[in-house]
């Protein structure tokens, strides 16, 4: 190869790096963006927002290889505030023993999609002793435990394997409590008094209130279980499949079939987050909500639940990537602590159990003066 071919291949070469840098630079903002996009409009930007892990990488290792070094760097500072997002560095937070000796009132929450008290852990012909999921929630024993889909957690239930003494030491630390007939609901170790909301009858929502009063003062609490894709078994096996590699029959046309619920789910969110947002703002003082949103940090429903005065709790007080949604190889956070007022957000993680195909999302707050 002469030394002109040599140039010239050399600058093809540069001209593809280019294109490619900048290709995936906008591609990661389009992500890191994607939900600010009301699903109303278009769902791309929700899809989006979901790949947004994927594309950070992408960057990462190009910046790493040094290729368009500057347009790398250009477009991760352009994604700070998504990154953080995802993937929290609250190195300094406190650690248990600081936070002991708070000499302010402190309390530690719990949200968690129990899935009825199933245990995805269990086989059938395996005998365990006593109900999973109650048995993580007695070990760490949170003060507040905010449940979806926990039908049968305090009645006691049939087939779900709870022992006398698990009910009776539940009913105990939790004195008070409330749980609906959908499984929404609350164990507390503090006076609880459930509230209406006004976004009761908003189509698929699952949302209830209730006030509390911690060291004299009043939190309103708010439950929340968003709008679910609705994926059938056959629509997971298939995601499944595709992550393995797979590629069954037909599967352009099954992949149009969950874009589109994933695109109604998007919308049915967005709605429902503008219903919650009026229920917030209609509240006088220190809220806070969380539950299962069944959508990723950052989402459009979570931007319009935040509005201009609500912080992240995990954001502000959880450390690395969290997944909360473990099932059928679907890795995301969609469980979220959302606050404001005389609070702040101490430490938070998630927790180990997988009996449900939900991890639990914990915090430990602290009521400031």
């Amino acid at each position: 190869m002469t030394s002109k071919q040599q140039h010239r291949f050399k600058r093809i070469l540069k001209a593809i790096g280019l294109s490619v840098n900048v290709g995936v630079a906008i591609l990661t903002l389009s992500a890191a963006y994607g939900g600010t996009i009301d699903p109303a409009t278009t769902p791309a930007g929700a899809i989006m927002a979901m790949t947004f892990p994927m594309f950070l990488l992408v960057t990462l290792l190009l910046l790493a290889i040094n290729l368009m070094t500057l347009i790398n760097a250009i477009s991760l500072m352009l994604c700070i505030s998504p990154i953080l997002t995802f993937c929290p560095l609250n190195f300094f937070r406190p650690d248990m023993h600081e936070i002991q000796e708070l000499d302010r009132p402190t309390f530690k929450l719990m949200t968690y999609n129990v899935l009825g008290l199933q245990d995805l852990t269990r086989h059938n012909d395996q005998a365990i002793d006593g109900n999973t999921t109650i048995s993580y929630i007695l070990r760490e024993e949170p003060d507040i435990v905010m449940l979806q889909e926990g039908h049968g957690i305090t009645s006691g239930g049939q087939n779900l394997n709870i022992t006398r003494q698990q009910h009776q030491d539940l009913l105990h630390i939790y004195r008070h409590h409330h749980i609906d007939s959908h499984g929404m609901g609350i164990l507390s170790k503090y006076p609880v008094t459930p509230m209406e909301m006004k976004s009761d009858d908003i189509p698929g929502l699952d949302a209830h209130r209730y006030d509390i009063r911690i060291d004299g003062h009043t939190i309103h609490l708010i439950n929340v279980h968003m709008q679910s894709i609705g994926l059938t078994r056959h629509d997971k096996d298939v995601y499944v499949n595709i992550t393995e590699g797979d590629t069954p029959d037909q599967m352009t046309e099954i992949r149009h079939g969950i874009l589109h619920k994933l695109a109604e789910a998007f919308r049915a969110r967005a709605l429902q987050a503008k219903a919650l947002r009026a229920d917030i703002e209609s509240l006088e003082g220190t809220v806070l909500l969380c539950g299962d949103f069944n959508d990723i940090p950052g989402c459009y429903a979570s931007r319009v639940i935040a509005g201009g005065d609500m912080t992240d709790a995990y954001r502000q007080a959880g450390i690395g990537p969290a997944i909360t949604y473990h099932a059928d190889k679907l890795y995301f956070r969609i469980d979220q602590i959302f606050y404001r007022g005389r609070l702040n957000a101490l430490r938070a993680w998630t927790g180990d159990c997988k009996s449900s195909d939900h991890y639990p999302l914990m915090c430990i707050f602290e009521i400031t003066p």
